[in-house]
């Protein structure tokens, strides 16, 4: 174990009667740091002192018992983290539930468990779900102090708590991913064995609970549109908007977190490869996407990329390696937000779908390869999909001249 972990009565912080809370101190050598963490515990100076005393009696031996669980607890969890990180230490401190029948419990499991292995997004989606749920229970019940048995999820609550959503202005997009996170802790649960399978809500049976699906809203632009939108003038934000818009259209549709983690060591000559992050930490093989740079690619990296061309260097100064890696969603998100103001204003002065963004840039990239006559596989392969589906979903099928193209052509024989 790369630290050492004690006791210290935070006596900075005085309570009514002179009471402190007892905090955890965890002290890691190599880097030179420590932390303290909260527990439930408060004492007097007196107090403490007799509960680490050598041999304690009555309900100080019980407090330091409880005292003891809390350190042995936070020694498991550190006992496995090497090298020692504090993100990864207060992960694995939060990792067991401490009621396993608990839905909330579970939920900040998963919360802790996808923070710890840097899957931030899924994190996210967690915590949203659960501060859902968390108000629908107190809305109903008009208590904050919340406990959700996965007993008491049934066909009926799910429907209340999909009405409840419904009635707080919540599109069909929101509660369905909010849904099928709760669905996701189930299943969970029933893997690990914590809950039986009978008691499961969802399904396609008349008496389970269904999912709410989703319209899938076409998010393609025409040639004629990227046309117009490629020669579109603008302020100095849309056109730079712009520019990084057309490089995920060139380089396969690159999603906006691997254009941020891009570094000069991934270029070679016309060719950028790269991993994608978004599955780096989900499939246990990963495939390398090599994209082609066109002349606009390669003019928009010496536009906007670092004067230091080290190997290691990042191309674009969205992030900095030094951040942390909430840091770094933030930064992404804010940068891809700026992207994304900047192309309605674009798209609103040449007359094409206001609700542009950068998704938009993958799923032309997509559509069109197709339509120029590529193979569903090779695009596949370009987006990074694991599963030919999740490609075809992003097709948005062809126009209506090219169809009626293709029956002519079937008449001349």
């Amino acid at each position: 174990m790369d630290c050492t972990i004690t006791f210290y009565l935070d006596s900075r912080r005085p309570m009514k009667n002179d009471i402190y809370i007892v905090k955890l101190r965890v002290y890691a050598p190599a880097l030179g740091k420590k932390k303290l963490y909260a527990t439930s515990i408060k004492l007097s100076e007196q107090d403490f002192e007799k509960v680490f005393a050598k041999n304690p009696k009555g309900k100080f031996l019980d407090t330091a018992n409880e005292l003891n669980k809390i350190k042995t607890n936070a020694i498991n969890a550190a006992k496995d983290v090497i090298p020692f990180s504090f993100e990864k230490f207060e992960a694995a401190l939060n990792t067991a539930p401490k009621n396993k029948a608990d839905v909330i419990d579970c939920f900040n499991t998963a919360i802790a468990e996808n923070k710890s292995f840097g899957r931030l997004g899924n994190a996210d989606n967690y915590q949203n779900s659960l501060n859902s749920i968390k108000k629908f229970i107190e809305a109903k019940s008009g208590k904050k102090d919340q406990k959700l048995l996965f007993s008491e999820i049934t066909t009926d609550w799910l429907q209340r708590y999909e009405e409840y959503m419904k009635e707080k202005g919540k599109s069909t997009t929101t509660i369905s991913m909010y849904v099928r996170a709760l669905r996701a802790i189930f299943n969970n649960a029933i893997e690990k064995g914590d809950i039986s399978s009978k008691i499961y809500p969802f399904g396609k049976e008349k008496s389970k609970f269904k999912i709410s699906s989703v319209k899938k809203v076409k998010k393609t632009l025409k040639s004629d549109e990227l046309k117009k939108l490629f020669k579109a003038t603008g302020s100095e934000e849309q056109l730079r908007a712009k520019d990084f818009f057309f490089f995920s259209y060139n380089c396969s549709g690159m999603n906006f977190k691997d254009i941020a983690n891009l570094t000069y060591g991934q270029l070679e000559g016309n060719r950028l490869k790269f991993f994608r992050k978004k599955t780096e930490n989900t499939t246990s093989e990963q495939t390398e996407i090599s994209v082609y740079l066109t002349p606009f690619a390669h003019d928009v990296i010496k536009r906007y990329g670092s004067e230091n061309k080290g190997a290691n260097t990042l191309i674009f100064s969205i992030i900095t390696k030094e951040m942390s890696a909430e840091e770094k969603q933030k930064a992404i998100k804010n940068f891809t937000r700026s992207v994304n103001q900047g192309l309605k204003k674009l798209a609103k002065k040449v007359k094409i779908d206001e609700n542009i963004s950068t998704y938009y840039a993958r799923h032309s990239f997509s559509t069109n390869a197709i339509k120029s006559g590529a193979s569903m596989e090779l695009v596949s392969e370009q987006l990074g999909h694991a599963d030919l589906k999740t490609t075809q979903n992003y097709f948005s099928g062809f126009e209506d001249d090219s169809i009626e193209k293709l029956t002519k052509k079937l008449m001349k024989f």
